[in-house]
């Protein structure tokens, strides 16, 4: 590659290994934070440009916004020195460069983003930090390999990098991690090869390795393990998960116009913690690919500090009920009923109590037996995987319950229930409070009765 960017700074022994791999491999760059994983996915960038001349269209995607702006400026400043004089689109999100070839920037975590890219084709698919995607926005990630089309004779290049213990961590840790040893390629279920390397913030001369390791310690605080995970590359941190059978791909599914469904409202309350609740969906006949019985989340609400989901806003019963009512009549029903566990006020009035006066019915779960809905709800997600019998799916107008999910980590000391200490199992419980009330009354006609 006739670049002169090696003059300004010279790939690492860590960037040229990996980059050792591209025109053989998709490559996935996994390892610990600051060890130079995003320069090497912008050097195989400037290679696919190179290579595929006036031709190349490769898309450039980042999950945050603020992030992207940031590497569209370092890709602008490495392709000038590569290619000589490029022009910015910012209003577009493009490079141009004086070979022809157009890169373009762009965000993409729901359907109208999406969107945008219906119809486009692009050579090769560049994603950094993808391990901090939220599980919907890498189900749309995915989806974007549709719109990769290269001439004959040529290659599509995919290039993603990514942090052990993000959201997306049970995802990569199922579908690359644990395929293969780091640096040894493995081909992936529709057989293409690829190959996840691992670093740590040591392979990376540039810094001042010390003090950025002072900084990543204290960032973790008594966390240990995630200090691990981020040091080194550790992606075993994570492996005990609940939920490790969850795949975006398969789960995550658009809602199923005009399906009748049995209606149920699954409920948690909190004040400190949020109050959260779920409105699921029981089809009641076979649906395209989705069998008689199975369960949708359609969608969610709750009183959750959007800076921390671990924290409640402190909203009273009658403020939740609202919400509750808000969110049912979305889907066209006027009567919720809400399955939530009980708590009593200040008051000795319940909260089950002040949602009946606030118009919504509501009750107890008639059992209360959380590692026997864990296993319920493993069995349903495996369901929908092997295709066995009724399964569990998820629209993306549950974004707080998808983020938490996959996430939520066994006990350490009773695996077979979520860790008590997580603090962010609020979605879960009202999921699970639902999914067991719809699945003890399925052969019934049922009082919750939906049609969309």
């Amino acid at each position: 590659m006739t670049v002169s960017v090696a003059d300004t700074v010279a790939p690492t022994r860590f960037q040229q290994a990996v980059l050792s791999f591209r025109g053989h491999c998709n490559i996935l760059n996994a390892g610990g934070r600051g060890s130079g994983k995003s320069f090497s996915m912008m050097l195989d960038l400037l290679d696919h440009c190179r290579l595929h001349g006036a031709d190349a269209r490769p898309l450039v995607m980042r999950e945050s916004w603020g992030g992207l702006l940031e590497l569209t400026t370092e890709v602008l400043d490495l392709a000038s020195a590569a290619f000589g004089r490029c022009s910015r689109n910012k209003a577009e999100g493009t490079i141009y460069l004086p070979t022809g070839g157009v890169v373009t920037f762009t965000n993409i975590g729901d359907e109208n983003s999406y969107a945008r890219h219906q119809g486009r084709s692009y050579t090769g698919l560049f994603a950094d930090e993808v391990g901090n995607y939220p599980p919907q926005a890498f189900a749309f990630l995915q989806r974007v390999r549709s719109n990769l089309r290269v001439p004959s004779g040529r290659r599509v290049d995919i290039h993603l990098t990514a942090n052990p213990h993000g959201r997306s961590h049970t995802v990569l840790f199922k579908n690359f991690i644990s395929k293969a040893p780091p640096w040894h390629p493995f081909q992936d279920n529709v057989g293409d090869w690829w190959i996840w390397t691992t670093s740590t913030l040591e392979d990376n001369p540039y810094i001042d390795r010390v003090a950025y390791r002072r900084q990543l310690v204290a960032s973790t605080g008594t966390d240990q393990a995630l200090a691990d995970a981020w040091i080194n590359g550790d992606w075993s941190v994570l492996g005990g998960v609940m939920f490790d059978v969850f795949d975006p791909a398969v789960h995550i599914i658009r809602d199923p116009a005009h399906a009748s469904m049995r209606l149920c409202c699954g409920g948690d309350w909190g004040t400190a913690a949020p109050a959260t609740c779920i409105l699921l969906g029981q089809l009641k006949s076979d649906v395209g690919p989705y069998r008689y019985g199975s369960i949708i989340a359609l969608d969610e609400t709750d009183t959750a500090d959007p800076s921390d989901l671990s924290l409640g806003n402190g909203a009273p019963p009658q403020a939740f009920a609202e919400m509750v009512r808000e969110m049912s009549a979305r889907h066209g029903w006027r009567n919720p009923h809400v399955v939530m566990d009980d708590a009593r006020g200040l008051q000795s009035d319940t909260v089950i109590q002040l949602l009946r006066e606030n118009g919504i019915g509501a009750h107890k779960p008639i059992k209360k037996d959380r590692v026997g809905q864990w296993s319920l709800i493993r069995s349903l997600l495996s369901n929908a995987v092997t295709g066995d019998g009724p399964g569990l799916y998820f629209t993306n107008r549950c974004p707080h319950l998808l983020e938490t999910l996959p996430e939520a980590p066994r006990g350490t000391l009773r695996p077979e229930d979520i860790d008590p200490k997580w603090p962010r199992d609020h979605w879960l419980d009202a999921l699970a409070y639902g999914v067991r009330d719809l699945w003890g009354n399925r052969a019934t006609s049922g009082r919750h009765t939906g049609m969309y």
